[in-house]
């Protein structure tokens, strides 16, 4: 990013290069009849110091003239890249003439990092009769002379005037680090009787301006328009190409053009955004990246500048007397930030005083604190408090830093455990020996019983279920539902008493590559999940006369049966889920299913507890088998299926319960939308349970409901997902009484005791919070009272002389209580406050902990 001084006396410009200021400066001696007059180019580097918030000189080079007789200035100074190595450098270009005369040499020098100064251009120009010049890569001068284009460059170091003719150069840079190309506008004559276009004939003569793209190298033009429309020609101030590139001989540009009195944002040559500018005639514009976005930069002729958010196109800043507006990253942030110079206080003898260095958003220079002069405190006590906080922040950094080495060496160990026991595991299920390090040498504690017996049998090609798996699992099988699988298995109902915390684990057959072995499943032992809700439900035979309906379908047809065939399946079967599209990846996939559960033995009279870990079976699945259905599911038939296709939909299901309690009238209305609105259907293999056939998403809904009394029951439904849920609650609303009361039924299992345990210490934790702010507000407001109190006069205080004894008693005291305050002596809470706070803290604690051991009593 660069900009220039405009300054009229042509001895000075700044730059900004690589968030460093450039200040060129000329500066002449005058002679003497010993020495004669000399001129020098003086090369300033100043760079931002945050903390004196002061631009502080970096490096200052001084390049000499041997030529007495001439007047040398500073015609333009940029920074562009060197064809050579592609390097950006800060370029000067001095005109060197005789006085009082325009005509003369032109000299470009270049400034390496090294601090080296390079002429790199040197040739004729009349300063005077110039328009439009410009320096561009390579580095190339152009210029306009007599309207037409006139350039020089190191490849051709003699000044080369073509015939192309232009109007005005607006812009000049190049494609892709290669291509030189000048976008200008080209007086454009057609006279009486010429075609246009599309057979069109002018009948009289016109006479305008259209902008067009010159290639220096390939010498050949093409039409502007995609750079934008011609019809800017005419008001176009000024404009910078924020992107170009070249495909297909077409160019693909972003460009950012002023008129008079508008901003316009174009792509492609086609206007995309507009914004109306606060000041009049723009001179330059320039593009700054900060960290909040993209602002655009518009310097006006009258000293004004303005900031504008590319995202919002909306005026971010104004700025008035400003002698140049600089763009670069001055902090070393990572971002651009704008530089403003104000006029009258930009030279170098008195340094650059007057400015302002801001992102229009968090970055501002210089701050108010620094127009403040620092004031030195003779207190003794605040310096002891900077060095005790020192320390205590040295203290805390060093125990930091300890704890940090303990929880890395707790993760490694961590991965090293779980890596052997993977392993170890792979290992099992293949039938291959294996030897499970011992915890001991890892310095670990096992959480369960320690027991010598090997509870991981060998498994062998194929799989033969042992006599022990034979007795506790009777039956595997599978099922595709959506996108899920879902295995089951039933367990014999002599053992499934006897287990608690059962869950099934999927471990593949064998290694696929960078597949993981252990195949994420979540496992639903379904007499929690169903088993309460059939169990619980209770028939009303009779009714109050005055109260009862009629329904078109009996109520008997919800009765349950005298037998219930599906009992011990309900009560006996487990379920895992997992992600079917995982495992169609494989295309064919043959898994092992793993057993966990705790089982219960009474030896002696004392309970014991030990840890089973089964192999169930192996199951396979391939992707021909999905494609044709074998195992899949229909969700929206399930009520006609086997007691194994219910049981998979149950496992994908949400379940929401509702107690539901009508103070004035019975809810036969219940019956009423299960059969008539739902259009319910008793599942076959449960008849307690009614499955929807409502087309649309609630079909296929399962529902129960379980009255306790005429005017009072609960209400459960399994659903696919939360809206099918909202459109049931919403047409049963419809249909039930109007005084009817609907509340939510939590459940104590092992998901919502979680949850509810979750929320209850996040509840202890803002109550403590909010315990301790009170407190320690109570206590400020009464510190700062009795402070109050102390430093009021009292009218009842005897009178004693101001003694020098009397001043320095009362002075010791002072100090005394103010060392006092700041120890916390005097920071005790009020005891009704105090009581408060513990018994409201001791309440949620008590209910926390009546939450943890509801839940560890379901997990042993």
């Amino acid at each position: 990013m660069e900009a220039t001084l405009h300054s009229h006396d042509g001895h000075e410009r700044i730059l900004s290069y690589n968030g460093k200021l450039l200040i060129f400066q000329i500066r002449q001696i005058k002679g003497t009849p010993n020495i004669s007059e000399r001129t020098f180019l003086n090369f300033f580097k100043k760079k931002f110091d945050a903390v004196s918030q002061k631009f502080i000189e970096h490096a200052k080079v001084e390049y000499s003239f041997s030529d007495t007789k001439s007047e040398i200035t500073i015609v333009l100074a940029r920074c562009v890249a060197d064809s050579r190595t592609q390097l950006i450098l800060p370029c000067v270009l001095l005109k060197t003439c005789i006085k009082n005369s325009s005509a003369g040499k032109c000299s470009l020098l270049l400034f390496h990092d090294s601090d080296e100064v390079e002429c790199s251009l040197k040739f004729r120009m009349d300063i005077d009769s110039v328009q439009d010049l410009q320096i561009c890569d390579g580095p190339t001068v152009i210029w306009r002379h007599n309207d037409k284009l006139v350039y020089i460059s190191q490849v051709s170091p003699a000044v080369i005037t073509t015939s192309f003719s232009l109007f005005a150069i607006n812009w000049a840079g190049t494609v892709n680090g290669e291509e030189i190309i000048i976008l200008g506008a080209l007086k454009t004559i057609f006279s009486e009787g010429t075609e246009i276009t599309n057979g069109f004939n002018l009948d009289h003569t016109l006479q305008g301006t259209e902008f067009i793209v010159y290639s220096i190298e390939k010498q050949r033009t093409i039409s502007g328009s995609c750079f934008l429309p011609h019809a800017y020609s005419s008001v176009l101030r000024c404009l910078q190409v924020c992107m170009m590139g070249k495909e297909d001989d077409k160019y693909r540009t972003s460009v950012l053009a002023a008129s008079s009195k508008q901003l316009i944002w174009l792509h492609n040559g086609i206007p995309k955004e507009v914004c109306q500018l606060p000041f009049e005639n723009p001179f330059k514009l320039q593009v700054a990246s900060t960290s909040q976005g993209d602002l655009f930069i518009i310097s006006f002729t009258s000293g004004d500048v303005c900031a504008i958010w590319k995202d919002s196109f909306k005026i971010a800043a104004n700025w008035q007397q400003v002698q140049v507006a600089l763009v670069d990253d001055f902090i070393g942030k990572g971002s651009d930030q704008i530089l403003l110079l104000f006029k009258n206080e930009t030279s170098h003898e008195s340094g650059v005083q007057s400015f302002k260095l801001t992102d229009c958003c968090e970055i501002n220079y210089p701050t108010e604190e620094c127009n403040i002069t620092e004031r030195k405190s003779d207190d003794d006590d605040l310096q002891e408090n900077r060095l005790l906080t020192i320390q205590a922040l040295e203290s805390r950094l060093q125990a930091g830093l300890l704890s940090l080495q303990e929880l890395q060496h707790h993760l490694e160990t961590k991965h090293k455990v779980l890596r052997s026991s993977c392993e170890a595991l792979i290992d099992i299920v293949q039938g291959k020996e294996t030897a499970v390090p011992c915890a001991e040498k890892e310095g670990l504690v096992s959480l369960w019983d320690d027991y010598e017996c090997n509870i991981f049998p060998n498994i062998s090609e194929p799989i033969i279920p042992s006599p022990t798996t034979e007795c506790i699992v009777e039956s595997v099988w599978q099922r595709v539902v959506d996108d899920f699988l879902v295995i089951g298995i039933k367990i014999s109902k002599s053992v499934y008493s006897s287990l608690s915390n059962i869950c099934l684990s999927l471990i593949l057959d064998q290694t696929f590559g960078a597949v993981s072995p252990v195949i994420k499943c979540h496992t639903k032992e379904l007499r929690s999940v169903i088993g309460p809700y059939i169990e619980s439900r209770v028939v009303f035979l009779t009714e109050p006369t005055a109260k009862k309906q009629k329904v078109s379908i009996p109520e008997d047809s919800l009765e349950r049966p005298s037998s219930v065939p599906y009992e011990d399946d309900l009560r006996n079967t487990v379920t895992a889920v997992t992600n079917l599209s995982s495992l169609l990846a494989l295309n064919k996939t043959s898994c092992v299913l793993l057993l966990h559960a705790r089982r219960e033995n009474q030896t002696d009279g004392i309970d014991k507890s030990e840890m089973l870990i089964l192999p169930c079976g192996r199951i396979s699945l391939s992707t021909e088998d999905v494609l044709k259905g074998i195992y899949t599911v229909n969700i929206s038939e399930h009520c006609q299926g086997s007691l194994e296709d219910i049981f998979a939909v149950f496992s994908l299901f949400l379940k929401g319960s509702f107690h539901i309690f009508s103070p004035d009238c019975t809810l036969t209305s219940v019956n009423i939308w299960l059969l008539g609105y739902m259009q319910g259907e008793p599942v076959r293999q449960i008849p307690e349970m009614i499955c929807s056939h409502k087309p649309g998403g609630l079909k296929g809904t399962l529902l129960i409901w379980n009255p306790k009394t005429p005017c009072e029951g609960n209400l459960t439904i399994f659903h696919r997902n939360p809206a099918v849920l909202i459109q049931c609650l919403h047409s049963l609303k419809r249909v039930l009484p109007p005084t009817a009361i609907m509340n939510i039924v939590q459940h104590e299992g092992m998901d919502n005791l979680t949850d509810n345990l979750a929320q209850s210490v996040e509840e202890e934790l803002l109550s403590l919070r909010s315990a301790l702010s009170t407190a320690a507000s109570e206590v400020e407001k009464d510190l700062t009272l009795r402070y109050k109190t102390k430093m009021m006069p009292s009218n009842t205080m005897n009178y004693e002389p101001d003694t020098k004894e009397h001043v320095q008693k009362y002075r010791d005291e002072l100090q005394t209580e103010r060392k006092q305050s700041m120890l916390g002596v005097h920071l005790t809470a009020n005891n009704s406050l105090y009581r408060q706070n513990v018994l409201k803290l001791a309440g949620i604690q008590i209910n926390s902990d009546r939450i943890a051991g509801k839940l560890a009593t379901l997990s042993l």
